[in-house]
């Protein structure tokens, strides 16, 4: 990339321009003249994943386990009792549908059992379908993703002899409403209610056991189901963010001096500081998406403090 103005080759990145929070064009600047301009994206779609971490909001059904129990009040249940992990075949439970995601993208990906694999267990076509997104993924975004999801899909994988993707980040939303919020309860389904965002359909219990007996109209009922999931997750999430002070570092992931939430350029400057033992670091707002836990990487000032506190 050069240069429009004194065509010099030495440029950095600037961040990105953002059109309703999808990015379309790339800012750069010229280190000699000091030229600030953009680098817009022909092919947007196919751009943004190249430029951009690929996030991927995320949401799973299994089905329910058959075990044998002799009451219904306070029975502790041994693995012998379960009914159909026998002679090696791990199939007390198996994988009924899941529903996908990219951040921004309106594509929702899903996919379910068809009604001969419920009836044979045999989830290991989705499963196969489920590596592939997590192998591209950078950030998996699920509620309750690293207590349910992602523990239940390593089992499935394992039992299906399905190498692990590699390595990704997670932002479960669970935890961060959890650690940063005292909502009434921490539910997906309450917190979208009570934020007034895409709410989740209603289901019963018989819809599993339809589901597990290959019942194609529940099939289709799960699905369907799944997909308002990740619709409403999006929504809670991207709510959700501007409180999250663990939020993977965006920064970090696209190689600028962006927001370290959601990689905009849009920063603007506060006149409050973060302090440590012994520096101050400037702290900055996200205009993109409201984010206020963002610092300077540099202290503040020459002037070095030699006194510590004494801790406890």
């Amino acid at each position: 990339m050069n240069c429009p103005k004194c065509h010099n080759g030495d440029v950095v990145k600037k961040g990105f321009q953002y059109n309703k929070g999808v990015a379309v064009s790339q800012r750069y600047k010229c280190k000699r003249c000091e030229k600030q301009f953009n680098e817009y994206f022909h092919d947007r779609a196919k751009d943004y994943k190249d430029q951009m971490p690929n996030i991927l909001i995320f949401d799973i059904e299994t089905s329910l386990m058959e075990v044998y129990v002799w009451g219904l009040y306070k029975q502790f249940i041994s693995h012998n009792n379960i009914i159909k992990d026998k002679n090696g075949e791990f199939k007390s439970w198996f994988m009924l549908s899941y529903a996908a995601k990219w951040l921004y993208d309106d594509n929702i990906l899903s996919d379910i059992v068809t009604p001969e694999e419920a009836r044979n267990r045999d989830d290991k076509r989705i499963l196969e379908s489920i590596w592939l997104l997590l192998e591209r993924a950078d950030i998996v975004i699920a509620h309750n993703g690293d207590r349910f999801d992602l523990r239940k899909i390593n089992a499935r994988f394992i039992a299906n002899h399905i190498k692990a993707p590699l390595p990704f980040k997670t932002i479960d939303t669970l935890k961060q409403a959890r650690k940063e919020f005292a909502f009434s309860s921490h539910k997906q389904d309450f917190i979208t209610k009570f934020l007034k965002l895409e709410e989740k359909l209603d289901t019963d219990f018989q819809l599993w056991i339809d589901c597990m007996s290959g019942n194609e109209k529940a099939l289709k009922r799960m699905e369907e189901y799944n997909r308002t999931d990740v619709v409403g997750l999006e929504d809670m999430y991207l709510r959700l963010r501007p409180y999250m002070r663990s939020h993977p570092n965006m920064a970090v992931m696209v190689d600028d001096d962006c927001c370290t939430v959601c990689g905009s350029d849009k920063l603007k400057a506060s006149k409050k500081f973060y302090y440590t033992g012994s520096s101050k670091f400037r702290l900055y707002n996200c205009q993109s998406c409201n984010s206020p836990y963002i610092r300077s990487k540099n202290s503040e000032g020459s002037k070095v403090v030699e006194k510590r506190s004494v801790s406890r």
